[in-house]
């Protein structure tokens, strides 16, 4: 036995509630933006600074000081072996660049202090005061 309908049902999408949705997104995108542009239409004389302008602060120079075989040292700058007097004329050159240029040394546990000491020299001739050892924090 076959059932038929004689009313035949349509489907509706009932489209009021997404409408005001959109409507209320319009309306919050229209408050809540800012109008830049007439701001920067005014027409102001701004102060001047005086020559004091603050620069942040340098990156400090990384001196690491690694052991050779036969007792003595070789040093590292910017993945760069140099040696000591040429490490003298480089930090001479960054104070030069920056005259708050700081120096972090990183001595191999097995270097000898001399031979740390002869950078802290460098960086004293070099005229650089910042002068800071860098040590690995030993977990108890």
């Amino acid at each position: 036995m076959m059932f038929s309908s004689d009313k035949e049902t349509d489907l509706e999408v009932n489209m009021d509630p997404m409408i005001d949705c959109v409507f209320l997104l319009i309306i919050f995108f229209l408050v809540t933006t800012s109008f830049i542009k007439q701001e920067q239409n005014l027409s102001i004389n701004l102060p001047t600074t005086g020559p004091e302008i603050n620069k942040p602060p340098s990156a400090p120079i990384v001196v690491n000081v690694r052991q050779l075989a036969g007792g003595n040292a070789y040093y590292h700058v910017n993945n760069e072996k140099v040696s000591l007097p040429s490490l003298a004329i480089h930090l001479r050159q960054a104070k030069i660049r920056d005259t708050d240029q700081a120096v972090m040394i990183r001595g191999d546990k097995n270097v000898k202090w001399d031979q740390v000491a002869a950078v802290m020299a460098s960086c004293s001739t070099a005229g650089i005061n910042k002068v800071s050892a860098s040590v690995e924090k030993k977990d108890e």
